[in-house]
């Protein structure tokens, strides 16, 4: 078994190009459980307790639903540490002549490495990722506070977050069992949804396909059920689906 979540040949060497010296962006791998991945996520919201042997059954899953996860991150090399992640998830749909839909998730930034311009590397290198596997259009949910930084990403506010959680006895908030987080961020309330066109042969939906548009956040269950991936997944939510 592999021990990248996707192929290195994902990676647009011209992103690459642009971060500092001593960084690498690469496919999340196996061995990142020991690279502080948990504690990069611990910035964005709460991850729970995640055992190896939870992260290594969960990585085993996504690998097994070939080209749906892509979990992107930047390795910083002399500290052999992660030190910004991204997803993308790809949807596969009976629309758009079964056309698939990538939606960007887990977008954070290790507090040590802000103003780096990791997220924007980030965005730009899941964009890529969604042109190479031929999604029409990238989706993802942010707050009001991050909007303006998507909008310069070429993302635009459309339709209305709606959210569900489910079985929230579960959803206690627990201490991180890996290494103690060196950030402390709160959570993030998540309020717009944002959307952006990447297939220049696709036309623009009608005024009646974007009235028929709804967006539902689905946490931690897995888009294909025949994926069989583990409801105990990495801990941040993993899975905003557009419901059509």
């Amino acid at each position: 078994m592999s021990h990248q979540l996707f192929s290195q040949s994902l990676i647009s060497p011209a992103v690459q190009a642009q971060l500092p010296e001593g960084y690498l962006m690469r496919p999340l791998e196996i061995t990142d459980y020991h690279k502080g991945f948990y504690d990069c996520l611990a910035g964005l919201t709460v991850v729970g307790k995640v055992s190896q042997e939870s992260f290594r059954q969960t990585f085993e899953s996504m690998l097994r639903c070939q080209n749906v996860y892509h979990v992107v991150v930047i390795e910083e090399l002399k500290a052999s540490r992660i030190v910004a992640t991204g997803t993308l998830i790809v949807e596969q749909k009976f629309l758009r002549g079964c056309g698939k839909a990538g939606h960007i998730e887990d977008i954070v930034v290790h507090d040590s490495q802000r103003g780096k311009k990791f997220g924007i590397r980030l965005i730009d290198q899941l964009r890529y990722l969604g042109n190479a596997v031929g999604c029409y259009k990238l989706l993802l949910t942010c707050s009001e506070t991050n909007e303006p930084f998507y909008e310069k990403s070429g993302f635009e506010r459309k339709d209305l977050h709606m959210a569900q959680y489910l079985n929230q006895q579960q959803q206690q908030p627990q201490t991180i069992t890996v290494e103690p987080p060196t950030t402390a961020a709160a959570p993030t309330t998540t309020t717009t949804t944002m959307a952006t066109e990447t297939n220049t042969n696709t036309t623009k939906q009608t005024p009646s396909e974007i009235t028929a548009t709804t967006t539902a956040t689905v946490d931690s269950v897995s888009m294909i059920k025949s994926c069989d991936l583990p409801i105990k997944a990495l801990g941040a939510s993993i899975g905003s689906m557009l419901v059509k």
